[in-house]
């Protein structure tokens, strides 16, 4: 049996949430070139998932294999500390893994103690003074943790002060699967087609750092304009859901959440992408959204707030920027994509070439050959 590359993160198998996406998707990228991928998890309460169903959740078309750790241990739930870091390292060694890529900060930690080459990617706040989190920061210096993957600069900085190395930091935006967002010649079925159009598009978390209240804002002033706000917890959908209805809007529709692989239709068929997270929130100086890539590849015009954290990632040849927190100037910024579509294509050209360099196989390969360790032929 040859080696295997242990991809662990303490995300509930299934889950949407970005960091989970995020996690499965590199192993994926790591498989596709080459490497024999065991993703390491935490099983839902009420069992176990099956591996075609995950792998049906997430669009993985390449061969993985699935670890889930009991959601309980002794009775309480495992979290994704020690409780999940000691059984899925140990499983992952038992499936012949003898590499380590992690989003988390206690089995990285011990991966690397126990000599093992290993990566960890950490999107963790400046200001996080978790004693788990520092000790990894501080396991950088030993030589088996070859790599840290971080998504700004202002983490990378914020990390080397807290005791990592610098060398050992590797800045990466979060990546697009290319495979399921790129733009197909024949579109789906379109799931909009009960709206007319135009129609903007919106996915992701509903948080009110996201962006929310601007949207609604553009939203009442742009009443012939469709707004579908795809995704959201339960709690979220219904904060805006009173909100829609206090504010009298009919343009608003709230989707819910879909299937990941359900969302790349909701983009092709859209006429604007929006991306208005909150200058307000600390996020603004470092975020890298997993929708930014997924958005460019689609190929359809995106309307994101202009704030720091994707300035350093984007120029107004590749979207069209909008004041954050700005309901009157994202309305602005959507009706001139809308009025001009022609004009409004030619940001999608230098959006798609970047997105082109942020597939998760590319990040893959670029984080391997960072952290000196082996590129096998894909299958």
């Amino acid at each position: 049996m040859t080696a295997a590359l242990l991809v662990a993160g303490g995300f509930e198998a299934g889950s949407s949430l970005a960091h989970a996406i995020n996690t499965v998707k590199m192993a994926e990228g790591f498989a596709r070139l080459g490497h024999r991928v065991v993703i390491g998890c935490v099983s839902p309460p009420d069992g176990r998932c099956e591996e075609a169903a995950l792998n049906e959740v997430y669009g993985i078309s390449s061969p993985v294999t699935w670890l889930q750790t009991s959601a309980r241990f002794r009775g309480r739930p495992v979290g994704h500390r020690w409780a999940f870091a000691l059984p899925t390292l140990a499983g992952g060694l038992r499936r012949g893994a003898r590499m380590v890529f992690a989003r988390n900060y206690v089995l990285p930690y011990l991966s690397a103690r126990l000599g093992l080459p290993t990566m960890v990617e950490s999107h963790a706040h400046p200001d996080n003074e978790d004693p788990d989190f520092l000790a990894l920061l501080g396991a950088t210096n030993r030589p088996a943790l070859r790599g840290l993957v971080t998504i700004s600069p202002v983490l990378a900085e914020s990390y080397v002060g807290k005791g990592a190395l610098a060398g050992k930091i590797i800045v990466e935006p979060d990546a697009v699967d290319e495979r399921l967002f790129r733009r197909p010649p024949r579109l789906p079925a379109d799931p909009l087609a009960c709206w007319p159009r135009p129609r903007v598009v919106y996915t992701g978390h509903l948080y009110p750092y996201k962006g929310t209240d601007a949207m609604l804002a553009a939203a009442a002033r742009l009443p012939h304009v469709g707004f579908h706000l795809v995704g959201g917890l339960p709690s979220d959908r219904e904060r805006l859901a009173a909100q829609i209805a206090k504010m009298g809007l009919q343009n608003v529709v709230l989707h819910g959440q879909v299937p990941h692989r359900a969302v790349p239709a909701y983009l092709w068929h859209a006429d604007v992408l929006l991306l208005p997270p909150s200058a307000h929130h600390p996020s603004a100086a470092w975020t890298s959204p997993v929708k930014l890539g997924e958005y460019m590849m689609a190929e359809t015009p995106v309307v994101a707030s202009d704030i720091p954290a994707l300035r350093h990632w984007l120029d107004d040849e590749m979207v069209r920027f909008a004041a954050p927190d700005d309901g009157a100037d994202l309305a602005r910024a959507i009706s001139s994509v809308l009025d001009a579509p022609a004009r409004a294509n030619s940001p999608t050209v230098a959006a798609l070439a970047r997105a082109e360099d942020w597939t998760y196989r590319r990040r893959a390969e670029r984080i391997l050959r960072h952290c000196n360790l082996p590129i096998p032929s894909p299958p």
